[in-house]
């Protein structure tokens, strides 16, 4: 993996289970870890939903090897919160390749 290509700055959050004073479960996100990215737009398009445009956007995101993500964690890019779809090994654990999606 070529340092070069790492030029963005991305942070990687986990969920964390609390509860409430009504003693419901609320999910939240704490940071993991921050590192640095490449991250490649795949796809991109407007939504229509409820009388409201909204932006959809799929990205991948490349990042040295990092152990303890999972789909359920969550990347937050120029402020974006995108939910992971997808992780893969880049060859023999020198990285990750990221698959996110922003929410609708």
């Amino acid at each position: 993996m070529l340092a070069g290509k790492l030029d963005r700055r991305i942070t990687i959050q986990q969920p964390v289970e609390t509860q409430n004073s009504f003693g419901e479960v609320v999910v939240s996100f704490t940071n993991f870890a921050e590192v640095w990215a490449e991250v490649i737009h795949v796809s991109g398009r407007e939504i229509s939903t409820a009388g409201q445009i909204l932006p959809e956007a799929t990205l991948k995101i490349n990042i040295r090897w990092l152990a303890g993500i999972n789909e359920k964690f969550r990347i937050l890019y120029e402020n974006v919160a995108y939910d992971i779809q997808y992780i893969a090994e880049l060859k023999r654990r020198e990285g990750l390749q990221i698959t996110v999606k922003r929410p609708e």
